[in-house]
């Protein structure tokens, strides 16, 4: 019996809950996959959702992983993950033997931050683009894209929140093939029908990505500012 394909997804305080809970149910309802969440301890991890998660590895304890998948977060958790040095050398250290590295969302900045994604095309949230930009070794996928792959280089990013669903199962298409993929996406019934059609700046009125953009000042300040810090430091 081949080994499973362990899917890690690090976690730290202020990580967003759909970002990784969303992605752990398509990669638990593959035959095959199977999920660690890793955090610097055991201790309940809150999200930016004001609901705790519970790790069950630790970075200094977890199996081998083929694939790292780093979620997004508030400003204020992933700035932190961006300039802390245990969660930056354990990424750079586990990078070096999975078989994909990646994010969704704002987790790109906490790659980026690693130079994990220096050489590559990347995504990530709609607003937070423009910042991920600042990294010069970053390119960014044209459009507002909800996953994308960089195959050369073993990496996958993806846009905001809901789309680590979308994500995963475009890693799973991509390593177990579309009948996985599809036997997932049945058990889960994801069939996406929203009531309200404004889920990117493409699909939305112009006054609504305005007051969207507005009412995320500080989050954006706050992604500015942990940037500028890593690149200050040569990062």
């Amino acid at each position: 019996m081949s080994a499973p394909i362990t899917v890690g997804f690090p976690l730290y305080p202020g990580c967003t809950l759909l970002d990784f809970a969303g992605a752990t149910q398509i990669f638990a309802y593959t035959p095959g996959f199977r999920v660690v969440w890793i955090a610097a301890t055991l201790d309940p991890v809150p999200t930016t959702e004001s609901v705790s998660v519970m790790p069950n590895a630790t970075f200094d304890n977890h199996p081998p992983l083929s694939i790292v998948f780093v979620p997004g977060g508030g400003s204020d958790g992933v700035g932190a993950a961006m300039l802390d040095p245990t969660i930056q050398a354990w990424l750079k250290r586990v990078a070096d033997d999975a078989e994909w590295v990646g994010s969704v969302c704002t987790g790109a900045f906490i790659l980026a931050a690693a130079g994990l994604l220096d050489g590559c095309q990347a995504t990530t949230y709609w607003s937070a683009r423009p910042v991920l930009a600042l990294f010069p070794d970053v390119s960014l996928v044209p459009g507002y894209p909800r996953w994308h792959l960089d195959e050369d280089r073993k990496r996958f990013s993806g846009g905001g929140i809901s789309s680590s669903i979308d994500l995963a199962l475009k890693l799973v298409d991509n390593i177990a093939g579309p009948q996985a993929a599809q036997t997932s996406q049945l058990f889960v019934q994801y069939a996406p029908s929203p009531p309200v059609n404004a889920g990117d700046p493409t699909e939305a009125s112009p006054e609504l990505v305005i007051s969207v953009t507005q009412s995320q000042a500080s989050f954006t300040a706050g992604l500015i500012a942990a940037t500028n810090k890593v690149l200050g430091q040569g990062g």
